[in-house]
């Protein structure tokens, strides 16, 4: 049995690579992983850390994101495939959306409820950068983009 991928937790996140699916018995919802630098406050100050997480949640039917202060619900930020009932097309649609979108694009999760209901939105490079910064986390940021 493979080990559970850590969740996402609210905090800044840079994705990186492509996401891959993951292997799932559930067929019909196709579940994606990617590998992110991620930036969280405890009590002990920023912690970063690079780790693969299930991004599936981020575009889920329950999920949020936030665009100039209005909320929209996350599933709809891609396009829909033709044929509603082909999981192979939502799988594209959202590997798609991932890799332009989601891929090298800092993002701050900003709340996560029951089941992983999550509310995030895209953030600045500076923004991230500075976190990364003041996490020093400089050296796996550069180790990861040359974007930033």
């Amino acid at each position: 049995m493979a080990a559970a991928l850590p969740q996402l937790t609210t905090g800044k996140y840079l994705f990186f690579g492509k996401p891959h699916q993951q292997e799932s018995q559930n067929v019909l919802v196709v579940g994606f992983i990617g590998s992110a630098l991620r930036i969280t406050n405890n009590e002990s100050g920023l912690h970063a850390a690079i780790q693969e997480f299930d991004i599936s949640p981020l575009l889920s039917k329950t999920s949020t994101h936030i665009l100039e202060e209005k909320s929209i619900e996350a599933h709809k930020l891609y396009t829909w495939p033709a044929n509603l009932g082909d999981p192979k097309a939502w799988a594209s649609s959202k590997q798609l959306f991932f890799e332009q979108h989601l891929m090298n694009q800092p993002i701050a999760v900003l709340k996560v409820q029951e089941e992983q209901q999550i509310t995030w939105k895209f953030i600045t490079d500076t923004e991230f950068r500075a976190s990364a910064e003041e996490a020093q986390a400089v050296s796996l940021l550069s180790g990861i983009s040359t974007i930033l």
